[in-house]
């Protein structure tokens, strides 16, 4: 029987938010192995996606997946650094007995904070395949997992085949003065089993390969896209047996660098020695930031833009993070969410990569405290008081936040209003931290854990200050 996985990762403090995120969490899905028959421990990964926040990509050209470093984008998957551009697209294929398959109509996609998915059912040929493909926080490459499932009775032998077409250049985020575009050579190490791949004229490396476990053979695709005119192409066959319901997955890495092929050779390793390093610290941040500050409101494409935001930023720091435009009018602030919630999981990731020094980053980091400005929570960190004075758009008529940090202390406030009564419920784990809750000053009959109390009226808001773990107001006009 193969190895099974399953890793407790604890992710510590970071300056953001892990300082409060004291979980233990499972890296891969339990499982029952002994129904199933063996897994490998790639192959547990794709369970694993079942426990991270997903979209569908509607559209395969405009699908990115990316951070600051790296981007994979559009339909035929064009592999750019910040500096070079890798790729212009690869491609994978399976051949039967009777037939070679372009893996390039997948039956969805499907899009994670730091993965995704393409799934195709090739029912007549007997075989389900998956393509899974990560990107690590901090290096510069990529990780594909393709998984071949045998689901007819009888064994099978076929030939999985990747194709890489290179196109070594300078990123559009680079100016004329980088570098000028010259051929690509592929030389292909059999003691290694690497692709790399070189400009003529320039330090610009790609590199690409599988892992040791699977013996492979240089080998045109079928399904090879047409490559640039200084680009170049380059691929690798692997036979795979399988018997009846047997998986496999074979991955492939691939790195690049402008710093010259030996650093660009490092990476691969790393990637290929990471491979589970790399998921696992990627999952433990996600699977911290899901509940983490998780605000419910009535429309739930705002809400999805809000949770993509911390994933891909972390949690804005109430009292500490400062973010220019919050100053304009209410109105303004609301439809600035409408409008980045459109379409806003799909294009975040290529948004960032290629605005990396333009407005448009901090407008799309504006979604967490613009959200929470609505909700009207705001904090003084050196005095311990949280500000709370709801400013609902008219059209919800409730809201809530649980689990929010600020500073050490965890808060839940949910906030319900109609025309005449507007109520508060709050619990704090600080309970001698201070709450100033603020209410427009029509609200004139204010109860404090159901009992009547007097308040003062300032600047047309009327304000409770108080203490404790739990507090519940109830204001009526």
């Amino acid at each position: 029987m193969e190895r099974s996985r399953q890793n407790d990762v604890v992710l510590q403090a970071n300056s953001v938010f892990m300082k409060y995120s004291f979980l233990a969490i499972p890296v891969v899905l339990l499982i029952s192995i002994s129904c199933k028959g063996p897994r490998s421990e790639e192959a547990i990964l794709f369970d694993s996606l079942e426990k991270l926040p997903s979209v569908s990509v509607k559209d395969a050209a405009s699908f990115s997946l990316g951070n600051e470093n790296i981007l994979l984008s559009g339909k035929q998957q064009e592999l750019t650094l910040e500096t070079i551009q890798l790729f212009s697209a690869f491609s994978a294929a399976v051949k039967t007995e009777t037939e070679s398959i372009c893996l390039d109509n997948p039956v969805d996609i499907t899009k994670y904070p730091f993965a995704s998915k393409q799934h195709f059912q090739l029912e007549n040929d007997g075989l389900e395949i998956n393509q899974l493909q990560f990107i690590s926080k901090d290096k510069l490459g990529i990780t594909l997992l393709y998984s071949i499932k045998n689901v007819d009775k009888s064994p099978k032998i076929t030939q999985f085949l990747f194709q890489a077409n290179t196109d070594l250049k300078p990123s559009i985020l680079m100016d004329s003065s980088f570098g000028s575009n010259a051929a690509d050579q592929v030389i292909f190490d059999e003691v290694t089993g690497i692709f790399t791949a070189k400009d003529e004229k320039n330090d610009w490396f790609a590199v690409w390969g599988t892992s040791t476990d699977f013996s492979m053979s240089p080998r045109d695709s079928d399904c090879s896209r047409d490559t640039s005119e200084l680009g170049t192409s380059a691929g690798f066959e692997i036979t795979v047996e399988l018997a009846a319901n047997e998986e496999r997955v074979i991955p492939v890495f691939i790195a690049g660098s402008d710093q010259g092929e030996f650093t660009a050779i490092e990476t691969f390793a790393d990637l290929r020695d990471g491979l589970f390093s790399d998921w696992d610290e990627n999952f433990a941040l996600i699977d911290s930031l899901q509940n983490t500050s998780k605000i419910i409101i009535p429309e739930e494409e705002i809400q999805e833009a809000y949770e993509w935001s911390k994933y891909e930023y972390g949690l804005f720091q109430v009292g500490k993070d400062i973010v220019n435009g919050l100053e304009s009018e209410e109105g303004w602030k609301y439809q600035m969410l409408k409008d980045f919630s459109k379409q806003y999981v799909e294009k975040i990731d290529k948004e960032v990569f290629y605005s990396q020094n333009d407005l448009i980053q901090v407008d799309y980091q504006s979604v967490q405290p613009l959200l929470l400005d609505l909700l009207g929570i705001d904090a003084d960190i050196e005095s311990r008081v949280t500000y709370i004075r709801p400013n609902l758009p008219k059209e919800w008529k409730e809201a809530s936040i649980e689990n929010l940090w600020i500073d050490d202390n965890k808060i839940n406030i949910s906030i319900s209003s109609n025309t005449d009564l507007i109520s508060l419920e709050i619990t704090q784990t600080q309970k001698k931290a201070g709450l100033s809750i603020e209410l427009p000053a029509e609200y004139s009959k204010v109860k404090v854990l159901g009992k009547e109390v007097s308040n003062d009226t300032k600047d047309g808001y009327r304000r409770i200050l108080m203490t404790g773990d739990h507090v519940k107001i109830e204001a009526k006009k």
